[in-house]
C-alpha cells in the first residue's frame, strides 16, 4: 500500500516539472500564440461594444422620433375640436416641437445613469413633414365616421325609419294611384279634347248645310208642292205644267204664223227654274268639298282619341311596374324594431288598391270608336246621296226647260227624292239634329264634368293661398353682406372641390319649383317620397355612412328654425324671416342642397317638408274621398283634402317646431327629423359635395383651411455618436449592409423616420 502511494507521488512531481518546463521554454512559440488568441479577443469585443452602442443609438433615436412625433401631434386645434370634434394640428409650429422633443430626448438620454459609459450622441438634424391633412376627403370622412361612431344617436333615425316603416304599403298605393290617376286625367282631358273637336268637326259639317242657304231653296221635308212658297224648288216644280202649257200654246201659234201669247211669262219662269238651277249647283260644290275635308278630319281626329285611350289602358297596365316605387317594397320588407307599435289597418291599403280599379270608368271601349267612325260615315254617306239627288234634279230640270213634257212624272220624281234626302239629313244632323244632340249629351256628361268645375276651382282657389304662403321665401330682397358671405363659401367650396380632384358640377341638389297647380305639385310630391323611402331603405340596408354623416351635420351645423316662418305663414310678415335669413341659421340646409343664397337652402329645405306632408295627407284624402266614386273626383277631392291638412300642418311647424305624421300614426316628427330624411336622400347621390360643403362651412367659421390642416405628421432625425474603437472596420461592416447607418469622420450616423397620425 506504502508502495502505490510512493508511485503516485512520483508520478505527480514528474509531471509539475513537465510543466514548469514548458511554460518556461525559451523558444517564443506560446507567447506569440497567446498574443494571437488575445488581439482576435480584443478585436471581437471592440466591434462588439461599439456596435451595442450602434444599436443604442438606434434604440434612442427611434424613441426620440416616435416621442417628437406624439408631441407635434398633441398640439392640436382646440377649436375645431371643441366645436366640430375634429384633430387638426394647430398651435407651436411643427418643427419647433419636433427639435425641441427629440434634442431633450436624444441629448439627455445620452447622459443618462441608465448607461455605464455614455454615449455622446448628437442631433445633427431634425424635422416634419405633413403626411395627411383634414381638408382630403378621405381624411374628414374617417375622423366624421370616426367621432359619430361612438357618439351617434342614430337610434334616432332608426326610430325615424320605425314611424315610416308601417306607412309604406300605403305610401306605396297612394304614390302610384296618384301617380295612376294624374296620368290618366291629362290623357283623358286630351282624349275629351279630341273627341270634342270631332263633334265640333261633325257640327261643322252639318252646319255647312244648314246655313248654306239650301233651306231656302229646298224646306227640309217639303213635300207638298201645292203649298211651296215662291222660289222654291216645289214651286217651281208646281209650276212646270203651267209653264209646260205656256210653251206648247207658243209653238202652236208660232206655227200658226201667229205671235207668242206667253212669251213674258215663260221668259219669267225660266229665269227663275236657271237661277234655282244655278244656286243649288253652286250650294253643293261649295258644301261637298267642305263636308268632306270636315269628315276626313274628323275620322283623323278619332284615331288619335282611340289611340290615346289606348296609351290610357297602356298606363293603367303598368302602374305598379315602375322601379321608382322599389324603395317602399324594401322598407316594408325589412324587419324594423319598433315598427309594430305603429302600424296601420290593412283597410288602407285596400281602399287605395280598389280606387286604383276605378281608373277602368275613364276608359271608353274600342266597340264606341268603331261605332262612332261608322256614324261619321254614314253622315258622309248621308249628305253625298242629298248631293246626287239634287245634280239629278237640276239636271232633269234643265233638259225639261227645253223639252217641255206635259207629264212631269220625272220632275216630281226627282224633287221628292232630293227632297227626302235633305229632310233625312237635316233630321239627324241639323234640325232637330237627333244624333247631334244624342252624341253632343254623351260626350259632354254634364254632371261629371261640373262637379269637376266646382272642384278645380276650389283646388285653384287653395293652392293659389299655399303657393303665397310658401312662394313668399322669392319676394325677400337680397343682402349684400350675407351674399359676400355665400360668395366667400362658394370659393372655399370650389377651392375644396380641386384640391380634391372633384369636379363641381352639378354641385346643387335639383330641386324642383312648386307646381305649376296642385295636380303638377302632387306628382312631384309623389316622386320625392318615392326617393325618401329609398334612402330610408338604403339606410336599413347598408348606407352607415349617410346616416352618421346626416347626424353629424345636425348636431353640429344650426339649421333653420321653423319658427321663424310663423309671421310669414300666419300673416304675410316678412320682417322677421329677412333678419333670420343669415348664412350662420342655415348651415345644415346648405350642407344638404349647396345653393350660395341666403334663401335658396330654406326656401328647398320647407319645399321638400311641403311636399312630404302633401303626399301623407294626399294618402289619408284618398281613402276619405273614396264615396265620390268617379276616379277624377276622388283625385281633385283628395287634393283638396291634401292641401287644407298641409297648410295646417306647416302652420304646426312654426308654433311648435312639429306636426303629426298622419292620422293613421299620430306620432309628433320634428323638423329635424325631416332634414334626417332629406340627407338620406340627396347624400348619398354625390357625397363628394356634400363633404366639400361641409368643410367649406368649417373653413368660413373657423377662418382655417382644412387643406393645410395636419391630421397625419412624419418627423426626420439624424444623430451622430463616437465610436470608440475600430471605425474603419464598422465602416467595412457598413459596405456589407450590416449597418443602418454610416461612419463618417469616426462617428456614426443613423436616420430614423416615424409618422403618426390622429
Amino acid at each position: 500500500m506504502n508502495a502505490s502511494r510512493s508511485e503516485r507521488l512520483c508520478q505527480h512531481v514528474v509531471r509539475k516539472s513537465c510543466v514548469r518546463k514548458w511554460l518556461w521554454r525559451r523558444e517564443g512559440a506560446v507567447t506569440i500564440f497567446s498574443a494571437m488568441v488575445l488581439s482576435s479577443l480584443l478585436l471581437f469585443m471592440s466591434i462588439l461594444i461599439d456596435y451595442a452602442r450602434v444599436a443604442a443609438l438606434h434604440k434612442i433615436t427611434e424613441d426620440a422620433a416616435r416621442a417628437g412625433i406624439r408631441s407635434v401631434l398633441s398640439a392640436f386645434d382646440r377649436q375645431l375640436y371643441e366645436q366640430y370634434g375634429l384633430f387638426g394640428r394647430g398651435g407651436t409650429s411643427a418643427d419647433t416641437i419636433y427639435s425641441e422633443v427629440v434634442k431633450a430626448n436624444v441629448e439627455h438620454s445620452a447622459s443618462s445613469a441608465a448607461f455605464s459609459r455614455p454615449i455622446d450622441a448628437k442631433v445633427i438634424h431634425s424635422h416634419t413633414d405633413q403626411a395627411a391633412v383634414l381638408g382630403s376627403h378621405k381624411v374628414f370622412e374617417r375622423q366624421v365616421l370616426e367621432e359619430m361612431k361612438y357618439k351617434a344617436p342614430i337610434d334616432f333615425t332608426l326610430e325615424l325609419a320605425s314611424k315610416l316603416a308601417p306607412m309604406s304599403e300605403a305610401m306605396k298605393e297612394s304614390a302610384v294611384t296618384v301617380d295612376l290617376l294624374e296620368q290618366l286625367r291629362k290623357l283623358y282631358d286630351k282624349r275629351q279634347a279630341s273627341l270634342n273637336r270631332i263633334f265640333t268637326l261633325q257640327k261643322q259639317a252639318a252646319d255647312a248645310m244648314g246655313t248654306s242657304g239650301l233651306k231656302e231653296l229646298l224646306p227640309y221635308g217639303e213635300l207638298d208642292i201645292s203649298i211651296a212658297e215662291d222660289g222654291t224648288a216645289a214651286s217651281l216644280s208646281r209650276r212646270y205644267e203651267e209653264y209646260a202649257g205656256w210653251v206648247i200654246v207658243d209653238e202652236q201659234l208660232i206655227a200658226a204664223g201667229k205671235a207668242p201669247k206667253y212669251t213674258q211669262e215663260r221668259a219669267e219662269y225660266q229665269s227663275e227654274a236657271i237661277t234655282l238651277i244655278n244656286e243649288l249647283k253652286k250650294l253643293n260644290a261649295k258644301v261637298l268639298p267642305e263636308h268632306i275635308e270636315l269628315q276626313s278630319t274628323a275620322k283623323d281626329e278619332l284615331e288619335q282619341a282611340r289611340l290615346l285611350n289606348e296609351e290610357m289602358r297602356s298606363v293603367e297596365s303598368k302602374a305598379k311596374q315602375s322601379p321608382a316605387y322599389s324603395g317602399y317594397d324594401r322598407v316594408s320588407g325589412n324587419q324594423v324594431v319598433g315598427s309594430d307599435l305603429h302600424a296601420l289597418s290593412s283597410g288602407e291599403v285596400s281602399e287605395l288598391q280598389l280606387i286604383q280599379k276605378t281608373a277602368d270608368q275613364l276608359f271608353l271601349p274600342d266597340a264606341w270608336f268603331t261605332e262612332y267612325g261608322a256614324e261619321l260615315d254614314d253622315q258622309a254617306q248621308s249628305y253625298t246621296a242629298f248631293q246626287i239627288e239634287a245634280s239629278g234634279f237640276t239636271s232633269a230640270f234643265t233638259v225639261l226647260l227645253d223639252q217641255v213634257d206635259r207629264y212631269t212624272t220625272l220632275l216630281h220624281t226627282g224633287l221628292a227624292k232630293m227632297t227626302m234626302q235633305s229632310g233625312h239629313y237635316a233630321g239627324l244632323y241639323v234640325q232637330p239634329g237627333t244624333i247631334i244632340a244624342q252624341r253632343q249629351q254623351e260626350l259632354v256628361n254634364e254632371g261629371l264634368e261640373k262637379q269637376r268645375k266646382e272642384q278645380e276651382k276650389q283646388l285653384g282657389s287653395l293652392w293659389k293661398k299655399a303657393g303665397s304662403m310658401l312662394e313668399g321665401f322669392q319676394s325677400i330682397a337680397g343682402s349684400e353682406e350675407q351674399q359676400a358671405i355665400f360668395n366667400q363659401l362658394e370659393e372655399r367650396y370650389n377651392r375644396n372641390l380641386q384640391f380634391n380632384t372633384a369636379a363641381a358640377q352639378g354641385s346643387t341638389v335639383e330641386i324642383k319649383r312648386f307646381g305649376d297647380d296642385a295636380h303638377a305639385q302632387a306628382e312631384a310630391s309623389a316622386e320625392l317620397t318615392n326617393g325618401l323611402f329609398g334612402g330610408v331603405a338604403d339606410m336599413l340596408e347598408q348606407a352607415r355612412d349617410t346616416v352618421y354623416f346626416g347626424e353629424y351635420v345636425l348636431q353640429r351645423y344650426p339649421f333653420f328654425a321653423p319658427q321663424q316662418l310663423k309671421l310669414m305663414l300666419e300673416n304675410g310678415d316678412m320682417a322677421e324671416l329677412s333678419q333670420a335669413l343669415t348664412f350662420h341659421n342655415q348651415e345644415a340646409e346648405y350642407v344638404i342642397y349647396g345653393f350660395h343664397n341666403r334663401i335658396g337652402n330654406v326656401a328647398a329645405a320647407y319645399g321638400e317638408l311641403f311636399s312630404v306632408r302633401m303626399a301623407i295627407r294626399t294618402m289619408e284624402g284618398l281613402t276619405t274621398c273614396r264615396a265620390a266614386g268617379h276616379p277624377l273626383l276622388i283625385l281633385s277631392c283628395s287634393l283638396i283634402y291634401g292641401l287644407e291638412k298641409t297648410m295646417e300642418d306647416m302652420l304646426a311647424f312654426a308654433n311648435r317646431g312639429s306636426a303629426p305624421l298622419s292620422k293613421y300614426v299620430n306620432v309628433e316628427i320634428s323638423y329635424p327629423d325631416y332634414l334626417r330624411l332629406f340627407m338620406l336622400l340627396h347624400g348619398g347621390a354625390n357625397k363628394e359635395v356634400v363633404v366639400a360643403r361641409m368643410i367649406a362651412v368649417i373653413e368660413q367659421n373657423s377662418g382655417v383651411t382644412l387643406s393645410g390642416v395636419s391630421t397625419a405628421v412624419t418627423g426626420e432625425v439624424r444623430t451622430t455618436a463616437q465610436l470608440w474603437f475600430l471605425p474603419g472596420v464598422m465602416q467595412l461592416l457598413g459596405s456589407y449592409g450590416l449597418l443602418q447607418g454610416r461612419v463618417t469622420n469616426g462617428r456614426y450616423e443613423t436616420t430614423q423616420t416615424m409618422g403618426w397620425s390622429y
